[in-house]
């Protein structure tokens, strides 16, 4: 609604505070979600489209039917309410070993972490996902290689999306986030938000999507994600956010579900939301948050992809060698653990091939490479080419 109205009423490009109109908001949040919308849900509650992965298991290698289920997710995702929850995202057995790696991260930075939206006794693990695969790799492979996580991405980033991870745990007495937008001009102050056309404010929801796993039960009281259903159709939301009266306003009509452990929560990067207060006495809620990028923009995080490889790609090659792990499954691990695109590149060196405009990427690297059982040696050796005839002279 809001998009059409910028458009059709005048020819600005660049808009600030000044330009902010609450009415517009209100009118975009007042949008109902209908479960006939969404044929593919179990439920909608509280304006949230909510699924079940148990019902997905049939659509896993049926190519048309992983359309269909992606199809409906993006709309969710776009014009819908900007928001989706899947049940049963994760095995109880996959969190816990993860929830023993956290809590082993977590005594190693005892003093470091921190929350940008948030104060008081909140522990952050930033950059989990690469913390994660250098002290249990074989733990990394069972979270990444997730068959319903992986179309998930795909529904909005297409394939080859990057993977970032932030583990947050909310203690007894953490506070609420402020109610936010996120990365990527959700990160920018409003004087250089102010600066871009507002087509970069509608493009920035598209490069990444937002996530959380509940690696824990997460009842009212411990404060799971508050979410603020269809404000991401607010087109100035990301001048808007820090204002008091969008505040207000997110208060007033945001709305909250509760998650159990392995459910999944899933939104578009300009809905505005927040982590809840934990008012619980004696409940340490977790969740993994997961930001996922498309392969064209830059991802919030620095991850070193190289170092990720040397660590899981002997424990990735047992797999293949003793087919204990199917290729889908190794390559669900791959698209999350590498870089999935071929650029940029130094094109005087990669050349491409007769049946491609671009050269390999460290995807496509890894996986023949696992494709053909070479060695960890000779997979070094390779990469260590790959990165070196990518590099400007």
């Amino acid at each position: 609604m809001q998009k059409e109205a910028l458009k059709s009423t005048n020819s600005q490009v660049f808009f600030s505070e000044s330009d902010i109109n609450y009415d517009d908001l209100k009118k975009v949040c007042s949008q109902k979600t209908l479960k006939k919308d969404y044929p593919l849900s179990e439920s909608v509650i509280n304006n949230v489209v909510v699924y079940d992965a148990k019902n997905f298991t049939s659509f896993i290698g049926n190519k048309e039917k992983e359309k269909e289920l992606k199809t409906e997710l993006f709309h969710a995702l776009e014009g819908g309410p900007g928001v989706f929850v899947i049940r049963n995202l994760y095995e109880d057995s996959v969190l816990d070993k993860s929830n023993r790696i956290f809590e082993k991260i977590t005594q190693k930075e005892i003093g470091t972490s921190n929350d940008h939206f948030a104060s008081g006794t909140n522990t952050r693990i930033w950059n989990s996902f690469q913390k994660v695969a250098l002290e249990d790799p074989d733990a990394f492979i069972s979270y990444y290689s997730n068959d319903i996580l992986k179309l998930v991405a795909e529904s909005w980033c297409g394939p080859n999306s990057q993977m970032t991870a932030q583990v947050n745990i909310v203690r007894p007495g953490g506070e609420m986030q402020k109610p936010h937008r996120d990365y990527h001009l959700g990160f920018q102050e409003n004087k250089v938000v102010e600066l871009f056309p507002i087509s970069a404010h509608r493009l920035s929801n598209y490069l990444t999507l937002q996530g959380g796993v509940a690696h824990t039960d997460m009842p009212l009281e411990t404060g799971p994600t508050i979410v603020l259903p269809y404000s991401h159709h607010f087109d100035l939301g990301y001048l808007a956010w820090r204002d008091d009266a969008c505040t207000e306003f997110f208060n007033t009509n945001a709305v909250q579900n509760q998650m159990n452990k392995g459910d999944g929560i899933f939104f578009n990067p300009a809905l505005l939301h927040g982590a809840g207060s934990n008012t619980s006495n004696d409940f340490h809620r977790i969740g993994n948050l997961l930001q996922i990028s498309s392969p064209f923009g830059k991802t919030m995080e620095s991850i070193n992809y190289i170092k990720i490889l040397k660590r899981i790609y002997p424990f990735l090659l047992e797999h293949s060698i003793k087919k204990t792990l199917s290729e889908k499954l190794i390559e669900n691990v791959l698209i999350c653990a590498t870089d999935g695109y071929a650029f940029p590149t130094n094109l005087d060196y990669d050349q491409n091939s007769n049946s491609k405009l671009q050269g390999m990427s460290m995807f496509e690297l890894t996986k023949q490479s696992l494709l053909d059982l070479v060695s960890l040696e000779e997979f070094n050796l390779k990469l260590l080419e790959l990165q070196q005839f990518r590099l400007a002279d």
